[in-house]
């Protein structure tokens, strides 16, 4: 009898560490989901970066859920105005290294290009790169041509009016002359929207699910995929609703998290700019997105050119045209495209003060 007991209590250790082992590992897993590898800081969930702005902002915020647009047809003459795009055999005959960079343009109207001018924004370069639409035809690659993302518009993200010109050729153009790889771009932006439409849970839903269409897309077809960015334009309808500086940062918290979270690796922060005659209008938000990419290495800021545009380059009020739209995107390529190949921020000029901007500097990021 001793020596069955004796078994039976070595059974009962045996599979009580067992268990344990087991619960430390879903444990450990959890962590690492929400909180990436201890070191990698470049996987932290939002919010948990020492010392980013955003460190004490809450992972939930209160939204009103966007209201739904119908999605019209696209107007004979606007459509006839458009170049057609052709699909896209991207890199074809290097079928052995068929490397890309998929990245998310999103924002309001300056991202969508209202002020722009199809016409002016010049075509893109050879291999440079491609739209994938995520909304329209997830089937294939097409010829990137402006206005960018037109045809990509849904209940929740309906921008067919605002689109006219955008700053996303240059971009691309300029971001396959730093780096050599080609760009797939995906449109996620809508004009006049603040902070609180891109925190919802549909829009969130929506943008994650336009990036994760196309990087399924690209897998299942050969590509590998790089580097996987957002590019942010967004902010001046913060100024002119009188949003507050922590609910701003807690939007940006719930919007930043849920895009992280899908395999999003970086938000590359375009600066917002100013109104026309009061260049000034829009500091409060320009400074919030100054400070929250110089705290947190999740964020990296790629352009303050907006800030030295002069009112000519303004087509109204809050809209620039296509000459400072291309040069933009230029602008922020060449920072991105330095942070793509380095894995530090770039120094640039902050245009606001003339002085250099100069991030927290992270080990190990």
């Amino acid at each position: 009898m001793r020596k069955r007991d004796k078994k039976r209590k070595t059974a009962f250790i045996i599979m009580g560490l067992l268990l344990l082992a087991a619960c430390v590992s879903a444990a450990a897993a959890v962590f690492i989901s929400w909180n990436g590898i201890p070191g990698d800081r470049s996987t932290v969930k939002n919010g948990t970066v020492k010392g980013s702005i955003l460190a004490d902002m809450p992972g939930e915020v209160i939204v009103a859920e966007p209201e739904r647009e119908p999605v019209k047809e696209m107007d004979p003459e606007i459509k006839s105005s458009i170049a057609e795009a052709e699909t896209e055999e991207l890199l074809e005959d290097k079928k052995e290294d068929r490397i890309v960079d998929l990245i998310v343009f999103a924002g309001q109207s300056n991202m969508s290009g209202y002020g722009g001018d199809a016409g002016e924004a010049g075509r893109v370069t050879d291999g440079a790169g491609a739209e994938f639409r995520s909304v329209s035809d997830p089937t294939k690659l097409y010829t990137l041509v402006e206005p960018f993302g037109i045809y990509e518009n849904t209940e929740i993200m309906n921008d067919l009016y605002m689109k006219r010109g955008t700053l996303v050729t240059s971009f691309v153009n300029t971001w396959y002359e730093e780096t050599g790889t080609p760009v797939i771009a995906v449109s996620a932006s809508k004009g006049g929207m603040s902070s609180a439409y891109f925190a919802s849970d549909a829009v969130c839903t929506e943008v994650t699910d336009r990036f994760l269409r196309a990087k399924e897309w690209l897998t299942e077809n050969g590509y590998t995929v790089g580097n996987q960015f957002l590019i942010f334009l967004q902010g001046e309808n913060d100024v002119l609703e009188n949003i507050p500086d922590e609910q701003y940062l807690a939007d940006i918290n719930v919007f930043s998290s849920r895009l992280f979270m899908s395999g999003i690796d970086k938000f590359l922060m375009i600066r917002i700019g100013g109104e026309k005659g009061k260049h000034e209008a829009f500091k409060r938000i320009a400074d919030l997105q100054t400070e929250l990419c110089r705290t947190d290495p999740r964020f990296v800021l790629v352009s303050t050119l907006l800030s030295g545009v002069g009112d000519d380059h303004m087509v109204d009020k809050y809209h620039y045209d296509q000459a400072a739209l291309n040069l933009l995107g230029a602008d922020a390529a060449r920072n991105g495209a330095y942070f793509a190949k380095t894995r530090q921020d770039p120094e640039i000029t902050d245009f606001s003060t003339g002085e250099k901007y100069i991030p927290v500097i992270y080990d190990g990021i």
